[in-house]
């Protein structure tokens, strides 16, 4: 239970962070060029939430594998054989 707090904590963090960065550089780019309009904010508000989706994946991705399944990575690997049996090709038609 902790550890989802904590996770949620750290993907909140980086939603408001990345959040915060946007709506500043559209205000920004509104401010420097006046024909962009504030609706860029949300564009690139938009992209800031797949960005923070994405770095939270990434950091659950780069925690080391639990206990519970240490015992998975322990077993033999899977080894796919090729087919035996030739599949009966076709032949071209002589005109």
């Amino acid at each position: 239970m902790v550890f989802l707090l904590v996770m949620l904590l750290i993907f909140m963090a980086i939603l408001v962070f990345l959040l915060g960065l946007s709506v500043g550089v559209a205000f920004l780019l509104h401010w420097l060029l006046p024909a962009v309009g504030l609706e860029m904010a949300l564009l690139v508000a938009v992209i800031a939430v797949g960005q923070a989706m994405l770095v939270f994946w990434r950091v659950l991705n780069a925690l080391p594998p639990s206990p519970l399944h240490e015992d998975e990575l322990d077993s033999p690997p899977l080894v796919i054989l090729e087919r035996e049996v030739a599949l009966p090709r076709r032949h071209r038609k002589r005109t």
